[in-house]
């Protein structure tokens, strides 16, 4: 009997021992990894900061902004083409807060007319600016007075007038105009360096000389003045 219980704690301060060395190992190593960590940690450089990884929306390309109409209004655009623009954004404002219907259908025909255009010339690689703008509106002019003659013709004078208050809209947002004088010079100067003659120079000479008047010449006047000028 009392041989067991020696035996027994014998084996008791066996383990008592075994386990304060453990429990000693275990702090050592703790406190060696501790120095070991406090150690790098001097050695990096300060500017060495952990990295993050970039969110998903600064992985994506960014899309480059469109240079359309609407970009040119809102980004200050060159030249008139500026000017048209803020102006039309304007006169639509002023014609939204008056209740002016007549006026405000006019500019809204002509913007979707313009945005037509942008996107005829984006497809083609271009892109509108002061010239292409300049020709939506004179179009828009010829087809209100083709309209009115043919209005006038038929009788009917209440849409003569509806058709010349959109023109009058029309034509106000149109550079001034060359005179007969001006453009006829433009022509035969066109005529004399080209070297064209005859009929069939009717449409190199319609070209250059739209080309160098910059919209500011009526298409039927530069016309019927290379007709005369050709023949």
């Amino acid at each position: 009997m009392l041989a067991s219980t020696q035996r027994c704690l014998s084996m008791a301060r066996t383990c008592a021992r075994a386990s304060a060395r453990l429990s000693y190992s275990s702090t050592t190593c703790s406190i060696g990894l501790s120095r070991h960590s406090t150690s790098l940690q001097r050695r990096l450089p300060s500017s060495a900061a952990p990295r993050t990884c970039p969110s998903s929306s600064s992985l994506l390309p960014k899309r480059p902004l469109h240079r359309g109409f609407a970009a040119a209004a809102a980004a200050g655009g060159d030249g008139a083409t500026a000017s048209l623009v803020d102006r039309l954004k304007a006169d639509m404002k002023e014609a939204m807060k008056a209740k002016d219907q007549a006026r405000l259908g006019a500019i809204r025909f002509l913007n979707a007319a313009i945005k037509q255009r942008e996107i005829e010339l984006r497809e083609g690689g271009g892109a509108v600016n002061d010239q292409e703008v300049i020709k939506v509106i004179q179009k828009l002019v010829k087809q209100r007075k083709d309209s009115i003659e043919s209005y006038r013709a038929g009788g009917r004078e209440d849409l003569v007038a509806k058709e010349q208050s959109e023109l009058g809209l029309l034509e106000a947002y149109l550079p001034a105009m060359m005179s007969a004088a001006e453009v006829e010079a433009v022509v035969e100067q066109v005529i004399s360096e080209l070297g064209l003659s005859g009929p069939k120079a009717m449409g190199a000479v319609m070209k250059a000389v739209m080309a160098r008047t910059g919209g500011r010449a009526d298409n039927k006047t530069v016309s019927d003045l290379a007709k005369a000028k050709l023949k």
